[in-house]
């Protein structure tokens, strides 16, 4: 029995991660983990630097990996479309990060696949 909870948990963890595979084959945790910082925070709009000092991650990092997720990509090509970037309304030298639609709609589908 708990060899088979081990598998269960393992094959839905495979999957979960295979979603974010499906957008580049190569891609890094921490890419990961800036996805689903902002998708889990509960906030409308994530300080980068928020996001910097809860992953342990530099301000550059934090840009490419948000880069990654946005619209159009650091190179200027079409990127995921999954999260988006603007200045912070309160602190314009503040940038802040939010999940788009299309970010929501990928995020719910990794839940669905947990939640099986």
């Amino acid at each position: 029995m708990i060899l088979k909870n081990i598998q269960n948990a393992g094959d839905r963890m495979y999957q979960f991660i295979d979603q974010f595979r499906s957008l580049n084959n190569e891609i890094q945790a921490q890419t990961i983990q800036t996805f689903l910082y902002v998708a889990m925070s509960g906030k409308r709009d994530v300080p980068m630097q928020e996001m910097g000092n809860a992953l342990g991650l530099s301000q550059a990092s934090i840009s490419r990996n948000v880069s990654f997720y946005s619209k159009i990509n650091r190179h200027r090509t079409k990127g995921q479309g999954l999260l988006g970037s603007r200045e912070d309304p309160q602190e314009r030298r503040r940038k802040v990060v939010y999940l788009t639609n299309k970010g929501t709609m990928f995020m719910s589908k990794l839940v669905d696949l947990y939640d099986k």
